[in-house]
């Protein structure tokens, strides 16, 4: 990928990138864009409680998705979109790493029962009869006490069934009896979280607080050394990106890159497994911890190096690989482009930030002259 300074990578961000948005990536897995409004008011307006929300105010928020003037607020309701639109699973998997960054999560019941009735062109209203028989009743134990456990055994080699083996295994069910046999014999493993994701959110985490890619050393760090997860994710992770929640004067560029931007609230919940570890906060952690340290490659260029580890560990966690036509992706990969040996991953990228958003911060380890590197670059 080419390399540009911090200028032209702004340019090519508000004006020569490709961004493909909810709508436009719809219309195209559909297939037939004149009908969509009317056949997806039909169908969410049937699939709605009695009484929780007339035709006319789903026939709003449809031509306010269409008109890319929002997305749709949860994953339940692009379940519901693709049930509406007939999606196979493979369409529900790119609609997803689109619209939600993550892809369908086959550790999750009712998330497998869906995958399973896209699959086989069950209706939607089926799928949450069998989410009712099949679902949480057949985990083992409450959704807390899978939680607590899940938590016990994140920071292991545990030999449970992990995510990418259950996928394969899921890939071969054919009949409800199929499915129903699957879930028996899988349901110590199921969980709401991403246990690879966390793991390596730990691991990269561990190695902010600490310095050290060792957790148990932690002890170890005199007091004063260490750092909290509020410090750590201010510090490394928010790179002046904006607070505001306000999101008016925003280009569309920058609301895709501010989308599921971690703050340390987000990054304390995620810790203590309240939420799910997202793409976003994972190559972020990527940036700041340098990979976790790569020497320089014989066969291929550091760029290629990093790009082929974070898309490692990417698909390792069920995550859409690194494109640079999504612009955080772009902004990623770009980090990746170093000019000297003072440069870091993290600085870049927050150096880029600070031009797009135009926030009149200054980064407090940042003592490099601003207009001496872009005069060099």
């Amino acid at each position: 990928m080419e390399q540009f300074n911090k200028k032209q990578i702004i340019e090519l961000l508000n004006s020569k990138i490709q961004i493909w948005r909810f709508p436009r990536l719809l219309k195209e897995l559909d297939g037939d864009a004149d009908t969509l409004q009317v056949r997806l008011t039909k169908k969410l307006s049937s699939y709605e409680l009695q009484g929780s929300e007339n035709r006319e105010q789903t026939a709003r928020k449809i031509r306010n998705w269409l008109a890319g003037k929002n997305q749709p607020a949860n994953r339940e309701e692009l379940f519901r979109i693709c049930f509406a639109l007939g999606f196979d699973r493979e369409k529900t998997e790119t609609l997803f790493l689109s619209a939600d960054e993550n892809s369908i999560h086959y550790r999750n019941p009712r998330e497998l029962i869906y995958a399973f009735c896209l699959e086989k062109g069950y209706s939607y209203p089926l799928a949450l009869e069998l989410v009712q028989e099949l679902g949480e009743e057949n985990m083992s134990g409450s959704r807390l006490e899978n939680q607590t456990k899940i938590r016990k055994t994140s920071d292991t080699d545990s030999t449970q069934t992990m995510t990418a083996s259950i996928r394969d295994e899921f890939k071969r069910l054919d009949t409800l009896d199929d499915l129903k046999q699957f879930i028996k014999k899988n349901r110590e493993t199921f969980g709401y979280h991403h246990n690879t994701a966390y793991r390596k959110f730990k691991v990269m985490l561990s190695y902010l607080l600490t310095g050290k890619s060792d957790h148990e050393s932690y002890s170890n760090i005199p007091r004063e050394k260490r750092y909290s997860i509020e410090r750590a994710t201010e510090e490394y992770l928010r790179m002046g990106l904006p607070y505001q929640k306000k999101s008016g004067h925003y280009s569309k560029v920058e609301k895709i890159i501010k989308r599921h931007w971690p703050s340390p609230k987000m990054v304390q919940e995620m810790y203590s497994r309240k939420r799910d570890v997202n793409r976003k906060t994972l190559l972020l952690l990527y940036l700041a911890t340098e990979g976790m340290g790569v020497s320089e490659p014989s066969e291929t260029s550091f760029v290629q190096e990093h790009c082929q580890r974070i898309d490692l560990m990417l698909t390792s966690c069920g995550m859409p690989l690194l494109n640079p036509h999504n612009p955080f992706d772009y902004l990623v990969m770009q980090s990746l482009h170093l000019e000297n040996d003072d440069d870091f991953m993290s600085w870049k990228m927050e150096r880029i930030l600070k031009k797009l958003f135009r926030e009149p911060y200054q980064p407090s380890y940042v003592t490099v002259d601003e207009n001496e590197n872009e005069n060099g670059r």
